[in-house]
């Protein structure tokens, strides 16, 4: 089955990777539900993984966005994983929410097969794929969101060792246009809004969490991250938040630009010290 992708044309290896791209590994109401595979090849044994949530406004996107990210990382001995999700506004909230949620515990069930540490994943995600990466993380604690699992992953834990989150919506209450296609009929609902809204369920995070955000995004005000940031720390939670002076909304469409050399090195930091507990 051919997919539409993003990033077409990326090697399938390198000195320092091997990709899988669009592996089904699942289904959800006739949708399938796929990932690209990136595995590590200088790693030793195996590899720390990112779980990777890409973006487009829960509306578009597809896991080839990981690609930058994915050979940064490969580089380091890090694998990646790359999960699709269903894209509103065919499907709402909390579709994409229970896809990564879902997504999470396969990578941990099967980490054998994928080469991959089940004790040492990290979430990361990019705008849109920052709020499900972030919610996800934090879901747990909210029962109104608890999915139901297939058998095989009911029992499968969803901790991770971190979360990396790129200029993402936390409060939707801000009401961003596109808000609607994703939240569906309720979309103008207070508590549905609450509920979907990363900000207001911050004491429930169990992994310190990184933010990434460029002070010019006029998609995502950069405050976003700054009161998710707040939120976190008000509720006792590990967090970094790195602002990014004058980068716009996706600035790694610029990868060898200033603010992504800054963002990848406080990943890069950030993902030794989590990775080494």
């Amino acid at each position: 089955m051919r997919f539409p992708r993003q990033i077409p044309n990326v090697p399938l290896r390198s000195q320092v990777h091997e990709l899988r791209p669009d592996v089904v590994w699942d289904e959800v109401g006739g949708e399938p539900l796929r990932y690209d595979h990136w595995r590590s090849l200088v790693a030793d044994g195996p590899a720390p993984c990112v779980v990777f949530v890409h973006g487009g406004a829960w509306s578009t996107g597809d896991p080839s966005q990981a690609a930058g990210n994915a050979l940064h990382l490969a580089r380091r001995g890090l694998a990646t994983v790359s999960l699709s999700y269903r894209l509103a506004p065919a499907h709402r909230f909390p579709a994409a929410l229970d896809d990564v949620r879902r997504g999470l515990r396969h990578v941990r069930a099967n980490a054998a097969a994928l080469g991959v540490d089940p004790g040492r994943l990290v979430l990361c995600g990019l705008s849109a794929g920052a709020h499900l990466a972030v919610l996800a993380h934090l879901a747990e604690g909210l029962p109104a969101l608890d999915p139901t699992f297939p058998p095989s992953l009911a029992a499968v834990s969803e901790d991770v060792r971190g979360v990396i989150a790129h200029y993402g919506p936390y409060d939707l209450a801000r009401r961003y246009p596109v808000i609607d296609d994703f939240l569906g009929p309720r979309a103008a609902d207070p508590e549905w809004l609450h509920l979907a809204s990363p900000l207001h369920h911050a004491a429930h995070a169990r992994a310190p969490m990184l933010l990434i955000h460029g002070t010019a995004d006029t998609l995502v005000s950069w405050r976003e991250s700054q009161k998710m940031h707040d939120a976190l720390r008000a509720a006792g939670k590990q967090s970094e938040l790195l602002l990014l002076e004058g980068a716009p909304h996706a600035f790694q469409v610029d990868w060898r630009g200033d603010a992504n050399r800054r963002a990848n090195a406080a990943m890069d930091g950030f993902l030794d010290r989590v990775l080494a507990q």
